[in-house]
């Protein structure tokens, strides 16, 4: 995230998206992203047992 003072908010929308998913989460805050109107990136690998 861009701006480590909205982590609530995003972690609220993080939790409110995946609900009783439950992924394991890390916050950074970082200067910019890649484009200037980007706030948050998320990073996930997925795994599916078959």
């Amino acid at each position: 995230m861009t701006d480590i003072s909205q982590w609530e908010a995003i972690g609220k929308a993080h939790g409110d998206f995946f609900r009783d998913i439950r992924p394991v989460a890390t916050m950074v805050e970082v200067k910019s992203l890649i484009e200037p109107e980007l706030l948050v990136e998320i990073e996930a690998v997925a795994m599916i047992n078959e």
